[in-house]
């Protein structure tokens, strides 16, 4: 039992396969962002115990709406994460008696091509069905 007196909670990670093929597979195959994306699948799969998880804004600059979901840096467990290009953004959903923390997008986190939409917006996109 944790410290504070509160039962831990399991928190399964779920990447769909439909999901995946929509925003990683989308880009060549030796292309710089999806061999990262790949390397933080084995990663999140292989140990998923201490990853740096990090919160997204419930209301964000770009007009997002990325209430209940979080984001991973990628790479992965990187020194300077915060300089890190790509991100992965999963939602937390109640299912049963437990959390799942499903994958919703993945992308560059501020792209310099203005034509390019950010992971940000790819996920809002994926949750609201528009883009902000």
């Amino acid at each position: 039992m944790p410290a504070d007196g509160q039962d831990a909670v399991d928190v399964r990670i779920e990447i769909d396969d439909e999901v995946w093929v929509e925003e990683v597979e989308r880009l060549r195959p030796e292309a710089l962002a999806r061999l990262q994306a790949e390397r933080a699948r084995q990663e999140i799969e292989s140990d998923s115990s201490g990853l740096p998880w990090k919160p997204c804004l419930g209301e964000g600059p770009e007009g997002t709406n990325l209430a209940h979901c979080v984001k991973l840096y990628v790479p992965v467990r990187r020194e300077g994460a915060s300089a890190a290009p790509y991100g992965l953004v999963f939602r937390l959903s109640r299912v049963d008696a437990g959390l799942v923390l499903r994958m919703v997008a993945f992308g560059e986190r501020h792209p310099t091509n203005r034509r390019t939409r950010s992971v940000y917006e790819r996920a809002h996109y994926r949750l609201h069905g528009r883009y902000p």
